[in-house]
């Protein structure tokens, strides 16, 4: 190296490195260099190491390095009871409300703390939860004991809705709120801060949603919510307002680019448009909706979202499912096809960039997160080459990442320059110790709940 030189923090040299640029490059063999937990430069190797020095240095002798996925849509609150839902229906409360009863702290951490585990095992570095936190300093605590980045809140509603026990008065909600801003404030650049998030599908009055706008605008943070999740809710929009849900939230002035609306399987043409005229963001959460048969791919218009330019970015939602955003990115890529008779209708580029940039957009953290790119925060997946998924290598990865290798193959996750996950293990703590919590807690949660699967095989000790 030359006395020109600047030194870094760490120096990632010889990936494949998939930049989610404005370009969208590909590098072949690249590099990137971080210090003070941002990315400072990335190019081909052969461009920027010759004026780069570090005391970290890593050959990744090819592997496929690219921005952190985003799950725009999670409730780490629940895990605690997946696996205990029915199989004949898509009612869940008669396992969600006594447990969401009966929680504490503890209940609130260790749920976050297997979400949290598993997201960033699958290769994702951030998450926003619309609502489910019994006790959001708990939530925190499990978030930032990862590494990762969290969006949490409480779950808001001041109209009565599916779960019984989530319900208060507006000025309850609006305080909440309030106070969660404070404690977490979405612009003072931390891991874990918090969005304007209610739990929506008509739970919350129309004052609720005027004011809660009104706040996301004061304290420039996005507001995110469900909506139009099952024709119910449709149907209660029509009822209640004479407009359907998407237009009624027009006439309030609600619509606009710092709001995120979750799920929106149920629209028509109409709607479709004023999402696309306003800028509203979308968070589509394919495997929830096929584990509920709410209709996404049947009826719904994510196609024409995309095609109308609305970045519709992807979640995994609460225990419907594996929290795994490469998961919705083959579904995305590939249920839309088989509904539509259509190849391609989204392509693994399209599902690509819904889990990473555009789910920056839909968290109002483009500035920060999303790419590859110098000035962004050094939040990045490395995948190992020592599975037989990573096989066979080709220059462009994305067909391989989006319809074969998945998550299989990651192997090193970084947030904020740190690797909170490298070579398969977790760097904060002993995940043994907390394999074992949450052993002994999912017998205890079983017992008292007293719940039993219907059509269920016998257990016999």
């Amino acid at each position: 190296m030359n006395n020109g030189s600047s030194t870094v923090d760490i120096f990632l040299r010889h990936g494949t490195i998939v930049t989610m640029d404005p370009e969208r490059r590909i590098l072949v063999d690249g590099s990137i260099a971080i210090a003070n937990g941002k990315i400072t430069s990335v190019g081909p190797d052969k461009d920027i190491a010759p004026s780069l020095k570090s005391s970290v240095v890593r050959d990744l002798h090819g592997a496929v390095v690219h921005p952190g996925l985003v799950d725009a849509h999670v409730h780490t609150g629940l895990d605690l009871i997946r696996g205990l839902v029915s199989e004949s229906t898509a009612d869940w409360t008669d396992v969600e409300t006594p447990f969401i009863n009966s929680r504490t702290a503890k209940d609130d951490y260790l749920s976050t703390l297997i979400c949290c585990m598993e997201m960033v095992s699958n290769g994702s570095t951030i998450y926003s939860d619309t609502g489910s936190s019994y006790d959001l300093d708990a939530t925190a605590e499990a978030t930032k004991l990862v590494g990762a980045r969290g969006m949490p809140g409480a779950f808001l509603a001041d109209q009565a809705g599916e779960i019984d026990g989530w319900l208060a008065p507006l000025d309850e909600c609006l305080n909440t709120l309030e106070a969660q801003s404070k404690r977490y404030p979405f612009q003072n650049g931390g891991k874990v801060r918090c969005a304007i998030s209610l739990a929506g599908m008509e739970t919350a009055s129309d004052q609720l949603l005027i004011e809660s706008k009104m706040l996301a605008n004061k304290l420039d943070a996005p507001m995110i919510m469900h909506q139009s999740w099952d024709e119910e809710e449709v149907q209660k929009t029509l009822e209640t307002h004479g407009k359907r849900p998407i237009e009624h939230l027009a006439d309030l002035g609600i619509l606009g680019p710092n709001l995120t609306l979750v799920h929106m399987i149920h629209l028509d043409e109409n709607e479709v448009d004023l999402i696309a005229e306003t800028n509203t963001k979308v968070v589509h959460c394919p495997s929830a909706s096929i584990r509920r048969a709410k209709g996404a791919f049947r009826v719904g218009k994510i196609v024409e979202m995309l095609e109308h330019g609305v970045p519709v970015s992807l979640g995994s939602d609460g225990h419907s499912g594996k929290h795994d955003i490469t998961r919705q990115m083959y579904l995305a890529a590939t249920v839309h096809r088989e509904t539509r008779n259509q190849i391609p209708i989204i392509s693994a580029q399209t599902a690509f960039e819904m889990a990473t940039i555009n789910g920056a957009k839909a968290l109002s953290m483009e500035s920060e997160i999303g790419s590859l790119t110098p000035g962004k925060a050094a939040d990045l997946v490395i995948h190992g080459l020592n599975r037989i998924e990573s096989r066979p290598r080709f220059r462009n990865p994305l067909v391989n990442i989006v319809y074969h290798s998945l998550s299989s193959t990651v192997s090193s996750v970084m947030v904020d320059g740190e690797f909170i996950f490298d070579d398969g293990r977790f760097m904060r703590f002993d995940e043994e110790e907390i394999f074992k919590e949450l052993d002994l807690r999912s017998q205890a949660i079983e017992e008292k709940c007293g719940i039993q699967l219907d059509n269920d095989w016998p257990l016999v000790n």
